[in-house]
């Protein structure tokens, strides 16, 4: 199943693709070919559902949710190695 996940723009490759960074640390080449406006920059926080973004974040939401999923994510893993 794909969901939408934040992801945080760390290189533009060209004015249809930019590098981002997930919630588990992977980086991704993804399309820019569904977001409306200016390409991003690095550093700007988007939404991204099966490769293409698909909206704008704002970067204080983002970091929250991003850093409660992280949280959430060492949590299942301390308990799974209990």
């Amino acid at each position: 199943m794909c969901t939408s996940r934040f992801h945080r723009v760390v290189d533009v490759v060209d004015d249809d693709s930019v590098v981002v960074l997930d919630v588990d640390g992977a980086t991704h080449t993804i399309s820019l070919l569904a977001l409306e406006g200016p390409p991003p920059e690095v550093g700007e926080w988007l939404v991204v559902h099966s490769g293409y973004a698909i909206d704008r974040a704002d970067a204080r939401e983002a970091e929250h949710v991003v850093t409660d999923i992280r949280r959430a994510m060492a949590m299942v893993q301390t308990e799974e190695e209990s």
